[in-house]
């Protein structure tokens, strides 16, 4: 069942009724999260938040239904990879170097021997500079040429590999090749079979490098409703729907070893990913609450405070 309601100006649509409880747990917060962004200047675009299972999205601004959700991609990649691993087609704890040995320059750094793409995800190979590779702040055209793997291979490591945390869009448009290699297929293909198309999204698109491959870092264009079914596989064990998608050991392993999942808050429960210009994927394990923002420049921050004093 689908439902259309207007509340102080914002359409809410959502895909059924729940109870109100008497809990916290049960308390739905997507009213209170629409007056947070009002406040802010509608510099919120949409808002959606699952809460017992029931879906509802605030559309606050006028705008289209999809957007960039900036580096929240990122959670995208690394549950396309834990899929791969599932199925047996890589090892979150090999080694790059074979992945890509005849792809290497003759004059490459010896420490990407080292590298693995457990490090990858972690944004741990060893740069020195952030942001490298970022399309969203940089203008690609002025980069030194149009392969952009040899880009990345061809840069000096700093650190020794699994040393420091450097946040690069490089260390994910990697994580995009490694998928290609290991399934045969670009990211997005993948990704689009195995992960989009079984949480029944709607619509997306993907950025890519001039060779065609998904920049995976960024550039992924979707609907806020779409965006929160991720925190729902999360916070539901890699299941969604009735259907196994990812298995419970690497949902675990994720949390865990906060593959693009930063926990906060003092339970241990809730975490998130962010994104550049505001963009917010939210999930606690112990709630199974899951919010999805997309906005330009929004009070994020707000919307965090408020989620971790009240949804516990």
């Amino acid at each position: 069942m689908i439902l259309l309601a207007v509340l102080g100006g914002t359409l809410f649509i959502g895909t059924g009724l729940a109870d109100d409880g008497v809990s916290n747990q049960d308390r739905k917060f997507l009213p209170e999260l629409v007056n947070i962004a009002k406040e802010d200047g509608s510099k919120i675009y949409s808002i959606c938040e699952i809460c017992n299972g029931v879906s509802e999205t605030a559309f606050i601004r006028e705008s289209s239904r999809c957007h960039n959700t900036y580096p929240v991609a990122k959670l995208f990649v690394v549950t396309t990879l834990g899929i791969l691993e599932d199925q047996g087609k890589l090892d979150i704890d090999e080694p790059v170097y074979p992945i890509f040995e005849k792809k290497f320059p003759k004059d490459f750094d010896p420490k990407w021997r080292q590298v693995k793409i457990s490090d990858v995800i972690r944004h741990r190979i060893g740069f020195g500079q952030a942001g490298f590779l970022d399309i969203d702040a940089e203008n690609a055209a002025t980069w030194p040429n149009r392969d952009f793997l040899s880009i990345l291979l061809s840069c000096p490591l700093q650190y020794e590999p699994g040393e420091k945390f450097v946040y690069t869009d490089a260390a994910f448009y990697l994580a995009s090749r490694i998928v290609s290699e290991k399934s045969g297929e670009r990211l997005s293909d993948f990704m689009i079979r195995e992960l989009l198309e079984p949480l029944k999204f709607a619509e997306y698109a993907f950025s890519t490098c001039p060779e065609g491959y998904p920049i995976g870092a960024t550039g992924m264009y979707i609907s806020t409703e779409d965006m929160a079914k991720l925190g729902l596989l999360y916070v539901q064990r890699g299941v969604y729907d009735g259907r196994r998608i990812l298995s419970e050991r690497f949902v675990d392993e994720a949390f865990d070893r906060t593959f693009e999942l930063f926990p906060i808050g003092d339970t241990g429960d809730a975490f998130l990913k962010g994104g550049m210009a505001g963009q917010l994927l939210y999930m606690n394990r112990k709630t199974k609450r899951v919010v999805a923002v997309h906005s330009f420049n929004g009070d994020i921050d707000a919307i965090i405070r408020f989620l971790t004093e009240n949804d516990y």
